[in-house]
């Protein structure tokens, strides 16, 4: 193996620790006061290494295989400009407490390194890409978020209606509450799974990359142990950074209780774990919040408008920002190599 990917590698590992570092998926137990914050932080860590281990290669394969056009091959400048430009925007965004899409900043950072490309001798921005796959990122960015919406509002519904009509005081609507928050647990672990092999993903396309553009061989135990060590990582920026974006999210949306709770996590579950599966790479920040949003309707409320517009502000600027930094660094490299 060359040492200029020994290196790739290195910082793919790393870049895992930025998107732990702005994973909120544990903010509704934070918000729902079901457990303390210390073991949610460990919960958290723990479930997104299982995420990363069993759940990531069909989005890896999508971002480091299919997004580019058929005759761009990854190169060595357009990995690194990747790599740099989305680990110093999920930092810079994570330390500022604001939950960011990581797959926006790699898909980003993937279109900054076609534009550049396509001013190359010979080269169109037309081929730099593969518009169908593009296409069907960009779609799972607009439904996911409404999906997780329209799922939350729905089940809130459903479940405010079966508690008024069976729950017979304030005692026992407190008794179901604290079955709800163990319920919540289980919901909540299998929406962070789901979001580890998810995000994970974005970082694992590097690997795949390098194995389509034939710089590293398919070999079973090096793509397990880089898995695995992707998962430590990501694991190790969930607690060290991660908590303050859990934290502001869990606190500064709506007040939860775990029945709230409940329906905004089962609508980011099934639709986390549906896009998991068929290989999506989508926004699971996008799908909580807005999923935060859809329960909070049911019970009259809004979120706190400044940490929204805060959150919306980091959204859209996230694609360009990030297409722009991986512009940069890789005409910075060719200019120089």
């Amino acid at each position: 193996m060359e040492p200029i990917v020994i290196i790739i590698l290195v910082l793919m590992v790393l870049l895992s620790f930025g998107i732990g570092a702005n994973d909120e998926t544990m903010a509704t137990l934070v918000g729902s006061r079901v457990l303390k914050t210390k073991y949610i932080i460990a919960l958290a860590a723990i479930l997104s290494f299982v995420g990363v281990y069993f759940l990531s290669d069909k989005v890896g394969k999508t971002i480091g295989e299919n997004l580019l056009g058929s005759n761009v091959e990854y190169s060595v400048s357009m990995l690194i400009a990747i790599i740099i430009s989305t680990t110093i925007w999920l930092i810079v965004a994570s330390l500022t407490g604001a939950p960011i899409s990581t797959t926006h900043s790699v898909v980003g950072s993937v279109f900054g390194v076609a534009i550049v490309w396509s001013f190359l001798p010979g080269q169109s921005f037309l081929t730099s890409l593969d518009w169908v796959t593009l296409g069907q990122v960009v779609l799972g960015w607009v439904i996911s978020p409404l999906m997780g919406f329209f799922g939350a509002f729905l089940l809130k519904l459903l479940l405010d209606k079966i508690l008024a009509k069976y729950v017979r005081g304030l005692e026992h609507l407190e008794k179901l509450e604290r079955i709800f928050g163990y319920v919540l647990i289980l919901v909540v672990g299998w929406t962070q799974i789901s979001r580890g092999g998810n995000d994970s993903a974005n970082a694992l396309g590097i690997l795949y990359g390098l194995i389509d553009s034939g710089q590293l061989t398919n070999d079973p135990t090096t793509i397990t142990l880089l898995t695995l060590a992707t998962g430590v990582v990501l694991a190790l920026g969930i607690v060290i950074i991660g908590r303050n974006v859990i934290i502001n999210v869990g606190n500064n949306l709506i007040a939860m209780r775990p029945s709230d709770a409940i329906s905004i996590e089962l609508a980011t579950s099934i639709t986390l774990f549906l896009a998991t599966i068929f290989g999506f790479p989508i926004s699971g920040s996008h799908v909580l919040i807005f999923a935060v949003v859809g329960a909070g309707m049911v019970k009259g409320e809004r979120p706190e408008k400044k940490s929204f517009r805060k959150m919306i502000i980091s959204w859209v600027i996230t694609f360009p920002v990030a297409a722009t930094l991986s512009a940069l660094i890789y005409g910075i490299s060719l200019a120089i190599f």
